[in-house]
């Protein structure tokens, strides 16, 4: 079971590493060294492969979904979009709740206490 967890956090961390895309990379360069080796010869082919002047349809799709993930990670997000986390203690605690019993939260905010903390109790020397 620890194996199995440490395995998908591995996938994980490559998926957000970008790494579904050197293995789709990594795909498309076999089989272009494959194709190009067999009708070119493995030098020719090797040099074809890798050279970024006749790339496969694969490559050219990993190209594209690259740059259009890259572009989407740039741009900001709204504060609309981040809206349900910037909200304040009194929007999230429904009216019911605050009672005379139970007083508002404000009252035990560290920023409204009007007296000073205790001053720590003195070291004993040994």
């Amino acid at each position: 079971m620890r194996k199995t967890g440490i395995l998908l956090a591995f996938l994980a961390a490559c998926h957000l590493a970008g790494g579904h895309w050197l293995f789709w990379q990594g795909a498309a360069w076999a089989g272009m060294l494959l194709r190009y080796a067999h009708s070119y010869g493995v030098e020719t082919g090797f040099a074809m492969t890798f050279d970024g002047k006749h790339p496969c349809p694969i490559c050219k799709k990993v190209v594209k979904e690259k740059s259009k993930e890259h572009q989407s990670s740039r741009t900001e997000r709204s504060r609309d979009e981040l809206g349900f986390f910037c909200l304040s203690a009194a929007s999230v605690l429904p009216p019911l709740l605050l009672s005379p019993e139970r007083p508002p939260l404000d009252r035990f905010c560290p920023a409204s206490r009007a007296d000073r903390p205790h001053s720590p109790p003195p070291r004993r020397l040994a």
